[in-house]
């Protein structure tokens, strides 16, 4: 999200071979008369009043806007696939305040929500998206918690308010403009609770944000973001969640930010400020002479009065690593960025200095042990095939990094970057890297 409302542009053409990165699904009315959502047809449309579980036998058809009502469960099985229906503008699946989807893959038989054209024909913004509406808090006034899209109200007070599950899911081909600087993302998060279950999540190829969180208090653990042509990961208006183990891979021709971090842009100190605890991050953004100009800005960019404390990062390839903007983001110390490693950005590590901002001096604390010209010496970021993002042996990410607390949430892992050097990666057996 550039801002509130934003504009992704024209939908971009799949990545060329010389890429260096490998990488894939949002909310209007249907063009055509969606039939009840019910039954065993494979068609999912209109509105759940019920609850109902699918089966994985049965590929189902996103047709139009499907909304999970309040009070209302869908469930869906290991191994299911679900397919955005390009025959309907827009087609997306909502889940409002007081609903619940509980979808629970499984590495060896992941949840698909994809594109129904053709393979080798699909591409981003075929259809909308996997929105998900709760009652924990957003920072701006009631009346304007609205999600984009036309995906309805959010917010509240209930910090654990439960969402559903989303596990071993991938969500591909989304991000549909629905006009003017009102988008759909992969999967957004519009003030969803810490009741809410999140991990094992791909959001492939598309045409806006990758995942977006709007306020909230949900975690997330074990997210990957391949190829999304805005954001790779956008958070603002209170979003107070945990995460941890994140890995981004950006289209070298097609990619904004890799982390975008806003407070409220109307107000820099409406509260509750967005302010995550975030550990173990890899952002992998375009090598030295391949790829356009001006894609993959900035590894990070906190901004707008945002606090937030990050560890263990790793920004490779991109052409600033990091921006501080505005005064009221660091006049309160509420940023704090540790024992995170920046290397390879084509046009240096910092932003110029903006806003009375000392950025190298603020992020160069020495307590805080970030290094800037350090490779981190990862195996194969930059493979078009099958990208290795594991540090070598020899790596100084291998120790060193902050341990997080011991809270029931995150591993206390030393290592730096979103994945462990020692044994298999942990996305290569469930996500995508299908560019179409």
């Amino acid at each position: 999200m550039r801002s509130r409302l934003t504009f992704a542009g024209p939908i971009s053409r799949p990545f060329a071979a010389a890429a260096g990165c490998v990488l894939v699904a949002a909310c209007s009315d249907a063009t055509g008369p969606p039939s009840p959502a019910g039954g065993d047809s494979g068609v999912l449309s209109g509105t759940l009043t019920a609850n109902r579980t699918l089966s994985a036998d049965t590929v189902y058809l996103i047709q139009g806007t499907t909304i999970i009502e309040d009070g209302v469960t869908l469930t869906i099985p290991a191994g299911t696939t679900l397919k955005g229906d390009v025959n309907y503008a827009g087609s997306a699946m909502i889940v409002r305040q007081g609903g619940r989807i509980v979808a629970r893959g499984t590495a060896d038989a992941p949840i698909v929500f994809t594109s129904s054209a053709a393979e080798g024909s699909r591409s981003r913004g075929d259809w909308g998206g996997v929105v998900l509406n709760g009652r924990s808090h957003c920072n701006f006034p009631a009346q304007e918690c609205v999600g984009e899209g036309g995906s309805g109200p959010y917010g509240g007070s209930e910090l654990n308010d439960d969402s559903g599950v989303l596990s071993y899911v991938r969500i591909e081909y989304a991000g549909y403009e629905v006009s003017f600087g009102n988008e759909l993302n992969g999967l957004t998060l519009n003030g969803v609770g810490a009741g809410t279950e999140l991990h094992h999540i791909q959001s492939h190829y598309g045409s806006d944000d990758g995942i977006e969180f709007f306020g909230g208090t949900v975690d997330l653990k074990y997210a990957v973001v391949t190829g999304a042509s805005d954001d790779s990961f956008d958070f603002s208006t209170g979003w107070q969640g945990r995460g941890q183990f994140w890995v981004v891979i950006q289209d070298p021709f097609d990619a904004d930010n890799g982390f975008e971090v806003d407070g409220n842009e109307e107000n820099f100190d409406a509260i509750p400020l967005t302010n995550p605890t975030i550990y173990n991050v890899t952002l992998i953004g375009k090598p030295a002479g391949v790829g356009s100009a001006g894609e993959s800005p900035r590894g990070i960019i906190f901004r707008r009065g945002t606090a937030g404390s990050i560890h263990n990062v790793v920004v490779l390839g991109f052409e600033k690593g990091i921006d501080l903007d505005q005064i009221e983001t660091v006049e309160s110390d509420g940023v704090t960025l540790t024992n995170s490693y920046f290397f390879g950005q084509t046009s240096g590590t910092f932003e110029e200095d903006e806003d009375g901002i000392d950025e190298e001096a603020y992020l160069g604390n020495v307590v805080w042990s970030n290094a800037f010209d350090t490779d981190p010496m990862l195996t194969d970021p930059y493979s078009t095939l099958a990208p290795d993002l594991r540090p070598i042996s020899t790596s100084p990410l291998v120790s060193g990094g902050a341990t997080p607390a011991a809270d029931g949430f995150f591993d206390q892992v030393s290592f730096i970057g979103g994945v462990d050097p020692n044994g298999e990666q942990w996305f290569d057996a469930w996500i995508t890297r299908d560019i179409n």
